[in-house]
């Protein structure tokens, strides 16, 4: 089996979630032994030319606007593959169209809901937004898989985008587990041995993920535990500025880390004594974020707001403890972690199980290659696909 991965978005050089979500299914599938190559479809800059280069042995094809039709077609002649795996609503909709003039199967990952929170302050309610709103239902009706990162999502792509429930599976972000091994916890600029971490890792800008809240929770938190410290692993930094003014004279027990490299988020949030995840309840926040794998695999207490698929991803196996959304619960949450030494070894005892059965990207690769065997079985859906017909 071939795949080739199409994302509107690079991945070389990339360390965000949005891509690191990517990278980790394309690494945990040529880990099985499946050929895998990219094509990023770009839309900046469209008079650039193609360009050809490699992703950790694999080739990788970036193509200009002019060149998705034609580019991919090219990639199918020098690498048969069998499928387009389209991450993201950007990537599957510049796909949609080789894959419908071909009958290349595909199978669509959606990251995140298109028109919420965050994709509607980048996309506003222009002409952008309209024909990529337009483009994704065509994919929905179109995708013989769809992949979603929560059962809410999954919900919403059922009852308001169509798509019937059999073709939408929910696959949650996944991490390899061998990249957490035990391993010494990183040193903080500004934190002493004996000082406690509340750490949070993550963009901390865009208002999903709920940051605010945590940084009006740190006020009781530093009452109630005068030896807390708050570290932010993530940016932009001039972010953090804003909130270290916002924490008036607990300000310099906030410490700001931008700019970290995946091996060295692993080695801090060894560091931490609770990492919290704070998202507010908002359809965006029905996808499960990739930080949450990134947490459960590292084997340290958890604290978040409880929305979504949370209740059965820490709740339900005691790998997390739940609050409110709202910083003063939250704030009581942490206190009861950082102050309970049996309650934090019971959570961060949880975190490995839990993180086998949700966050294992070896697990996660199984669930993907059902799907890719599904869409290339003979039937009357991909019958109509390569006929050309809707499906």
């Amino acid at each position: 089996m071939r795949i080739l991965m199409v994302t509107s978005f690079p991945i070389v050089g990339q360390t965000d979630g949005t891509a690191m979500l990517a990278i980790q299914i394309f690494r945990a599938l040529r880990r099985r032994g499946i050929e895998v190559a990219h094509a990023y479809l770009k839309a900046r800059r469209p008079w650039d030319a193609p360009f050809e280069g490699e992703f950790e042995g694999a080739p990788t094809f970036t193509l200009p606007p002019s060149r998705w039709i034609g580019g991919m077609a090219e990639i199918r002649k020098r690498f048969p593959f069998d499928l387009v795996h389209a991450e993201h609503y950007g990537g599957a909709c510049r796909a949609l169209a080789a894959c419908k003039l071909h009958g290349w199967p595909m199978i669509y990952s959606i990251h995140s809901l298109l028109g919420e929170e965050v994709e509607r302050d980048r996309l506003g309610r222009g002409l952008v937004f309209r024909t990529y709103r337009t483009l994704e239902r065509q994919v929905c009706r179109y995708a013989s898989g769809v992949v979603v990162l929560g059962r809410g999502v999954k919900r919403i792509v059922v009852e308001e985008k169509g798509v019937p429930a059999d073709r939408v599976a929910v696959i949650h972000p996944g991490v390899n587990l061998a990249d957490y091994a035990p391993g010494p916890a990183a040193e903080i600029e500004g934190v002493g041995p004996d000082e406690k971490v509340v750490m949070y890792v993550g963009n901390i800008r865009d208002p999903n993920q709920g940051v605010p809240i945590l940084v009006d929770a740190l006020p009781r938190i530093f009452d109630a535990v005068p030896e807390a410290r708050c570290v932010l692993v993530g940016g932009p930094g001039e972010v953090g500025e804003q909130y270290r003014a916002r924490l008036g004279r607990h300000g310099d027990r906030l410490v700001v880390l931008s700019g970290r490299t995946p091996d060295q988020v692993t080695a801090l949030a060894r560091r931490a004594d609770v990492l919290v995840h704070p998202r507010l309840a908002c359809r965006e926040n029905d996808s499960v974020q990739t930080k949450m794998a990134v947490y459960l695999a590292s084997g340290r207490p958890i604290v978040a707001t409880n929305y979504g698929d949370y209740q059965h991803i820490l709740g339900d196996t005691g790998a997390g403890l739940l609050t409110p959304v709202d910083p003063e619960p939250l704030a009581d949450g942490i206190v009861e972690v950082l102050t309970d030494r049996t309650l934090a070894g019971r959570l961060a005892a949880s975190t490995r199980s839990a993180a086998e059965e949700y966050v294992c990207m070896d697990r996660n690769v199984d669930r993907y290659l059902a799907l890719y065997e599904t869409a290339l079985a003979p039937g009357p859906r991909r019958r109509r696909r390569e006929a050309g017909t809707p499906a």
